[in-house]
């Protein structure tokens, strides 16, 4: 066990993977195998009151509670929670299934488009830039971090079986979401980027070093594509609904 120093904090690294707070310290819950985590407000509870689904936890956090509900997707339980925007309040959500037993995570939610694109288009990243902090708490510095095939793979099967257009594509993680200036969204569009957001790298990160399964499904809100008239269009909100069966369908068939 060490800890790798240098100069610049964030890039500091310790191969310990015990820490002094545990994840679940405060609980003996027991989830299922699988999990969703849905980046959406209102949807949440709707689709937990509306099929009556059983509330199995509660991650209490300084701001609100996360509920965990769980229900049966194609005879296979599972859970679902909200997750918070960022990757910080997200991994936390993500240690906290973990230490209850998950071992397979499928994330939903929006994302802003670099490439030109219909809002609610929907995006499979397969590898994401780490531009933001919390991965690198998990992992030694690199650029990106893949993302596992399996969950990948069972994203794109319930897509392609509903007949939805999607690519797959490599993600901008940031943490400044004030800070996507126009030169830094041209230079990650030159690289190969489809859209940004805020926590794949860091939840796939965390799924890394815990040895768990992560994939995630985005569609787009806004779009960066033109950077000289940057569109809030209408932030994705129709494309909520579709996105969270998608991810439930998808945790059911990832086949570790």
């Amino acid at each position: 066990m060490a800890v790798f120093k240098n100069e610049i904090p964030i890039l500091e690294f310790d191969t310990e993977q015990s820490a002094v707070i545990v994840p679940g310290h405060h609980s003996d819950y027991k989830f299922p195998q699988k999990a969703v985590m849905l980046f959406m407000e209102s949807q949440v509870d709707d689709f937990a009151a509306q099929n009556e689904c059983e509330m199995v936890g509660r991650f209490v956090s300084v701001t609100k509670e996360f509920c965990v509900y769980k229900t049966k997707i194609n005879s296979i339980d599972i859970v679902f929670v909200q997750a918070p925007l960022g990757g910080a309040g997200a991994v936390q959500i993500m240690e906290q299934l973990i230490a209850g037993g998950v071992e397979e995570i499928i994330a939903a939610g929006c994302c802003g488009a670099l490439v030109e694109d219909t809002e609610g288009s929907f995006f499979v990243p397969t590898a994401a830039l780490r531009q933001e902090g919390t991965s690198y708490h998990y992992l030694p510095p690199s650029r990106e971090i893949e993302l596992d095939s399996a969950p990948i793979e069972a994203i794109c099967k319930v897509l392609e079986n509903a007949e939805l257009s999607y690519r797959t594509c490599r993600t901008w993680t940031t943490d400044g979401f004030y800070r996507e200036t126009k030169e830094m969204v041209r230079y990650r569009k030159a690289e190969g980027y489809s859209v940004v957001e805020m926590e794949c790298a860091s939840l796939a990160a965390c799924a890394k070093m815990r040895g768990i399964l992560f994939g995630q499904v985005l569609f787009t809100a806004d779009s960066l594509a033109d950077v000289d008239a940057y569109d809030t269009r209408n932030f994705g909100n129709d494309f909520f609904a579709a996105a969270m069966k998608i991810a439930m369908e998808a945790i059911t068939q990832v086949q570790p």
